[in-house]
């Protein structure tokens, strides 16, 4: 059977994202990135629809990306589509998907990999 889970978007954070640690100590963030499509419609107005996408980043990665994005920064990620299963306290079952990065691009000039250690995109 043939098998392919890889997707690439690009577009920007609607928050600034948020350290956390596993309970081994391996570091995680979440990612909630608007994707804008514009287009036109049946009669030929302009049209514009927005898609937010999560995007779970881990360890080192996860770190970069919590030091270094603002709300609205641009980034390109490339990763996996994972579905989370879950039981709410309800003891309703909930699913979620999302993108679980193997890669994240800060596409921001400020803040680009080669000025990751620059004082001007450091978070002190």
């Amino acid at each position: 059977m043939v098998s392919l889970n890889k997707v690439l978007i690009a577009g920007r954070l609607t928050r600034k994202p948020e350290l956390r640690k596993t309970p081994n100590g391996m570091s995680v963030t979440d990612l909630l990135i608007a994707l804008n499509r514009e287009f036109m419609n049946q009669s030929g107005d302009r049209q514009q629809e927005v898609c937010f996408v999560d995007v779970v980043v881990w360890g080192k990665q996860a770190e970069n990306c919590v030091q270094i994005l603002e709300c609205s920064s641009a980034v390109m990620v490339e990763g996996r589509l994972q579905l989370d299963v879950w039981h709410a306290k309800d003891g309703d079952k909930r699913c979620k998907l999302r993108i679980a990065a193997e890669r994240v691009q800060f596409l921001d000039k400020k803040c680009a990999p080669e000025k990751i250690l620059d004082e001007e995109c450091a978070i002190s």
